[in-house]
């Protein structure tokens, strides 16, 4: 099937899907904004109450964050307070946050055991398995103007039998770290929103997919562990990894600076910049830099509704070659958020794309691309969904030099009592290397799917089953030596997370 009906596909499913989320939501506030009022400073609590959301009330007790599945108790829309994240930023809509208002410290020790079924070279399945010991800490700090949050998991991987599915990997070492941090602060002074961040990732496997930490199950376990505390970064902001390698370490870091300014309660403008790299830690696969910088215009429509128009400019370097990709990108968004139950947003438009060689030439060449990117997050009191669809360039993912690509995420989580959980994730990218127009490119497609089912045990531990499944179609020519595995892998595995804090008490 060609790019074009695919990503078409996928985007007219993401519209119905926000077209029946919206009908069921219920507008809960019917007042106009005067577009002429005096900005105030915003409030950090609900309804510019208390932290409890309502005037003269004690404030509620410590909550976990809006997509965390361990509080038995169920979610409250009210309590949530709103975010402040525009269409013309880095980061997309959110429902906002239960952690805002509450200082949180969460470390957590993991155990998990993954058995695997792979793909043999002989077109006989090979059974593995991995042990995976690690440790992660959610913590978060508000006070005055200034929120900081720093989210970690990483540890180590023990493969069991990992030489018999060493040619379906490229495994040759027992045993392999993966580190995932994320440092973010935010001030809020009257008009103007400031925020920094980086992003760290450290992995022998694609991101995407969970590759290097036990795969799409056990990836959507850690992710619900810190709670949800923050949002990623958009798909032009960090260095693509969304096809699966074998074994390969690779370190990938992107810093992030970013600030708006309120003309009035309907206008805001905002400036981002970010640099990234993606670098691996073995020959053959192909290093990169990349640097993005955007500015947008958004106007608030109503409480709830908002539009805008953004623009914005990339490079990406491919280390040691000389070569590289910029595109020109201009865009109209549009966004809904109703705070604690709905947030979706929508942006399409031209990319223009250039590659640039050394020497110039039959090497250089420009095409244009059609740039879209959507999100929704619905939440009710026992459960929610998310889904998300990018298109645009890439960095190739260290096996292309550029590339364009189409990438769609769902997510959703339930609460089936007030101790057991569920939930699942999935994905999709379809990846093309770049090619002047008309010319014959290589194909990537890959797909993932996972299942949780947790049950908490007393105040501090919690035991979780997970399920998980993922394929790549490798072409023929693979551009590099060790492509990722070409058929369906899937894993079993369950683990055990022991809360330092009793669950409820980790927050003050």
């Amino acid at each position: 099937m060609k790019v074009s009906k695919i990503s078409w596909a996928l985007g007219v499913a993401l519209a119905l899907c926000a077209s029946v989320a919206i009908a069921q939501d219920q507008k809960q506030d019917t007042s106009p904004i005067d577009p002429n009022a005096p900005l105030q400073p915003l409030d950090t609590t609900p309804n510019g109450g208390t932290s409890s959301g309502y005037p003269n009330r004690p404030p509620v007790a410590a909550a976990r964050g809006v997509d965390t599945v361990y509080d038995p108790s169920p979610y409250d829309p009210a309590l949530v307070t709103p975010d402040r994240n525009t269409l013309a930023g880095a980061a997309p809509f959110t429902l906002g946050s239960l952690q805002r208002t509450v200082n949180v410290f969460d470390p957590v020790i993991s155990v998990s055991g993954v058995g695997q079924v792979v793909p043999g070279t002989t077109g006989k399945t090979t059974l593995t398995g991995n042990s995976v010991a690690s440790g992660s800490l959610n913590f978060n700090r508000t006070w005055s103007e200034y929120r900081f949050t720093t989210l970690y998991n990483g540890g180590e991987t023990f493969n069991l039998g990992y030489g018999s599915a060493t040619a379906f990997y490229g495994i040759t070492s027992p045993h392999y770290q993966f580190h995932n941090l994320t440092i973010s602060q935010q001030a809020d002074w009257a008009r103007w929103h400031v925020l920094l961040r980086d992003d760290f990732n450290a992995s022998p496997g694609a991101a995407f997919s969970g590759q290097g930490i036990g795969g799409p199950g056990l990836a959507s376990q850690f992710t619900s562990l810190l709670g949800g505390s923050l949002t990623s970064f958009a798909q032009s902001f960090v260095p693509s990894e969304n096809i699966n390698t074998g074994e390969a370490m690779r370190y990938r870091d992107s810093v992030l600076g970013q600030a708006q300014y309120s003309f009035s309660r309907r206008a805001e403008v905002t400036f981002a910049a970010s640099y990234g790299l993606l670098h691996f830690t073995v020959p053959g696969f192909q290093n990169s830099e990349m640097l993005d910088v955007q500015a947008g215009y958004d106007y608030l429509l109503d409480p709830w509704d908002s539009i805008a128009i953004l623009a914005s400019y990339g490079k990406i370097d491919y280390t040691g070659t000389g070569k590289s990709t910029t595109d020109y990108v201009g865009a109209l968004a549009y966004g809904r958020k109703v705070t604690g139950k709905l947030a979706f947003q929508a942006a399409v438009g031209p990319q223009e794309i250039q590659m640039t060689v050394p020497g110039g030439g039959a090497g250089n060449f420009h095409l244009w691309f059609v740039s879209a990117n959507s999100s929704l997050t619905y939440k009710r009191r026992r459960g929610g969904v998310a889904l998300s669809f990018v298109r645009g360039l890439t960095g190739g993912s260290g096996l292309f030099l550029g590339a364009t690509s189409d990438t769609a995420t769902v997510s959703a989580q339930y609460q089936l009592s007030r101790h057991w959980s569920g939930s699942i994730n999935g994905g999709y990218s379809l990846n093309y290397s770049l090619v002047p127009a008309g010319g014959t490119s290589i194909q990537f497609n890959n797909w993932f799917a996972g299942a949780n089912l947790g049950r908490q045990i007393g105040s501090h531990l919690a035991v979780n089953f997970n399920y998980g499944a993922l394929q790549q179609n490798n072409p023929s020519n693979c551009p590099v030596a060790t492509c990722g595995g070409n058929g369906l892998q899937q894993s079993v595995g369950m683990s055990l997370n022991w809360h330092l804090l009793p669950v409820g008490k980790e927050g003050r």
